[in-house]
């Protein structure tokens, strides 16, 4: 991207303010790294990109050392500089898409509005904490909290809704969902981002000048040189991760194409070409395992292996959350060959749930009411089938029967 490409932030430059000899500061090694890389060409947006420090802590350090006199704006970014500091100091998680305000008007529950907004705020945090699941979870744990958090946040589910501004909001939430579970559930992506750089225990504000820290600085030379061929290779690791999942994406190979660009966000996590194709190929992968699930539960329902039939449909709509065909054909069977009444009505709501307008649908979850004793709600289903369809021959059969 070109200087001029990018924003007004990212196009301000540093230098060494007069006067300061580096090798008089108290500095960690990752912090080092970082203050050789200013000199007066490279903009804060770069700054962000490089070194074995994330962004948030690149951002509080400039602004300590901009405070401390370490560091100054070039001469045409003076008159910005107390509009940055402040900026850089912001806690990171206000960094992200613009949250939208509450607007009872639109298609969209306000318990959903709330949580899109909730969940928003973390979109900054770490993986796990994106989740709501332990550092440590399990591939079970990931698994569970990532379908339950898809079938609220998928953007499918609201296809044809009027949903104002929050319509960009989910799509963000949902990347970055998609994201959380793909790079911590492969073994691979997970162990790279445990090996990657930790952000350097803050130095704190102590700039004092003395022999000792001098030698001290100069004793970490060597550690910075490692750190930046380090931090080097890591990114020239991800880049070919990368093109290599370009070329299987072209090629069709979804599921290759996942697996390279996982491992190339997981190599240099910062880079937001990476990000931004990612979700594209996910979901691709996403279609890829779900067709290949559904093929598996019609061999199973050839052999009557209808348990085993409703669960590969029901891990299909793992991958597939916005599709309501999926959940109906995993309900039909509960409801007909299994009788679990109690299975079959959840898959039956939340096919219709997606696809309201759907009179089939309500049929079935009026069907499957009916031989649960739950008269009431199996009369007020099928009646909305038959406003839906007024020709459903079986819906007003089962209605007069009741």
């Amino acid at each position: 991207m070109r200087l001029s490409d990018q924003s007004e932030d990212e196009e301000k430059l540093l230098r060494l303010a007069e006067g300061c000899d580096p090798a008089s500061l108290v500095l960690s090694p990752a912090e080092g790294f970082l203050l050789s890389r200013i000199d007066g060409r490279t903009s804060q947006g770069v700054l962000r990109r490089i070194g074995a420090l994330g962004p948030a802590e690149i951002d509080r350090c400039v602004a300590r050392w901009l405070e401390a006199g370490v560091l100054e704006w070039t001469r045409a970014e003076l008159r910005e500089e107390a509009r940055v500091v402040r900026a850089a100091s912001a806690p990171a998680h206000t960094a992200g898409p613009l949250l939208p305000a509450l607007d009872p008007s639109l298609e969209l529950d306000a318990s959903v509005q709330e949580e899109l907004l909730a969940f928003a705020q973390r979109l900054r945090r770490p993986y796990h904490e994106i989740l709501g699941v332990p550092r440590d979870a399990d591939a079970r744990r990931l698994k569970q909290a990532y379908f339950a958090l898809s079938k609220r946040l998928h953007p499918d589910r609201y296809f044809r809704r009027r949903i104002g501004a929050f319509a960009p909001l989910i799509d963000a939430c949902f990347k970055k969902l998609l994201e959380a579970y793909e790079l911590l559930s492969d073994p691979a992506t997970r162990a790279a981002l445990q090996a990657a750089p930790s952000p350097a225990a803050d130095a704190g504000p102590a700039l004092t000048s003395s022999l000792a820290v001098r030698r001290r600085l100069r004793a970490r030379v060597g550690a910075l040189g490692a750190a930046k061929r380090a931090s080097e290779e890591r990114r020239r690791k991800a880049k070919g991760f990368f093109e290599s999942g370009m070329a299987s994406f072209a090629k069709e190979r979804w599921l290759e194409a996942a697996a390279s660009v996982r491992l190339a966000i997981a190599f240099d996590p910062e880079n937001e070409a990476y990000r931004e194709r990612f979700s594209e190929v996910q979901r691709r992968a996403h279609d890829e395992r779900a067709r290949a699930l559904v093929r598996q539960a019609e061999g199973a329902l050839e052999l009557r292996d209808f348990a085993q039939a409703v669960s590969l449909f029901e891990e299909a709509v793992d991958y597939r959350p916005a599709d309501p065909e999926l959940s109906m054909r995993a309900a039909k069977i509960t409801w007909q060959a299994l009788r679990d009444m109690r299975r079959a009505k959840e898959l039956a709501a939340h096919a219709v749930e997606l696809a309201p307008d759907n009179g089939g649908y309500r049929r079935l979850l009026g069907l499957v009411y009916r031989d649960a004793g739950l008269t009431a709600n199996a009369k007020r289903e099928l009646e909305m089938a038959l406003r839906l369809d007024p020709q459903d021959v079986e819906a007003k059969a089962a209605l007069r029967a009741l």
